[in-house]
């Protein structure tokens, strides 16, 4: 598998290869949808409690960045804190790109029995190596849905309204009340 190659998610194996998926295959996709913002909307959110797509890149790498500190760095003392953000577009997609590369290295370094070994992060209760890498996974899929609502509301991904698909439709059920609920 390259170092680029997301695992098949058909075919996956371990538990590792799941996280693998989970983290910089989720990076991957907060960054095509950054790859996707005119810059001229780069900083820019249809509203003041969303997150612009800089934000959503900018909290996405400092947590990765944390964590894989956390997980790597076991004498606190040396912790540093994260670099300075380039407010440039293609250099913070760039660096989140990198980031992304980092714990896919990360990822393939552990064995399953680390997941099982427990570091201090810097509230000081300890936790398995496996629950930093769901905490990564949680976040990068928020994230993920964070960029993509603004490629929508762009119209990035098509100009038509929203209609999401419902199992209801797809079975022929009929008698069913309709989703989503007329919106007021």
């Amino acid at each position: 598998m390259s170092d680029q190659a997301n695992p098949d998610f058909e075919r996956l194996e371990t538990e590792l290869q799941m996280f693998e998926l989970m983290v910089p295959g989720y990076v991957g996709s907060i960054l095509r949808a950054a790859r996707l913002i005119p810059a001229d909307k780069w900083n820019w959110s249809f509203s003041e409690r969303t997150p612009t797509a800089r934000e959503t890149c900018e909290h996405t790498f400092v947590w990765l960045w944390c964590d894989r500190q956390q997980l790597t760095v076991f004498d606190r003392s040396l912790h540093q804190p994260t670099p300075e953000l380039p407010l440039d577009q293609p250099e913070m997609i760039a660096l989140l790109e990198e980031e992304a590369k980092e714990w896919r290295r990360l990822i393939r370094s552990l064995s399953p029995e680390q997941l099982l070994e427990e570091r201090e992060p810097w509230e000081g209760e300890k936790r398995l190596v496996r629950s930093f890498l769901f905490h990564m996974g949680q976040h990068v899929i928020y994230k993920a849905g964070q960029i993509w609502m603004l490629a929508f509301e762009l119209g990035l991904d098509g100009d038509e309204p929203y209609d999401a698909p419902f199992p209801n439709r797809s079975y022929g059920f009929t008698d069913t009340a309709p989703w989503p609920a007329p919106r007021t």
